[in-house]
């Protein structure tokens, strides 16, 4: 499978955004200033995003070792969701 994003892992840098394993960002967390989230709601966020690299290697790497477990049709879903795939 082709991985288009950038890769991870990525890391949290409160003050500047995401980062991939290039050192480049990758991605930003912020809000329209009329929808100002609490900064640990933000904070989360942008955790479970720098998390999404390592994400979906776990479910990849489940999906093939578990090819005919009840959770495989889940988790190839999943999969299709982040890649874009159909």
């Amino acid at each position: 499978m082709e991985t288009k994003h950038t890769p991870g892992p990525w890391r949290w840098n409160t003050a500047a955004g995401i980062y991939g394993s290039n050192n480049k960002r990758c991605a930003n967390v912020f809000v329209q200033d009329e929808i100002k989230l609490p900064d640990d709601e933000m904070d989360a966020n942008a955790r479970l995003i720098a998390a999404a690299p390592d994400l979906l290697a776990l479910v990849r790497s489940y999906a093939t070792t578990y090819p005919l477990d009840e959770y495989y049709d889940k988790a190839t879903a999943a999969i299709a969701k982040a890649t874009g795939d159909k």
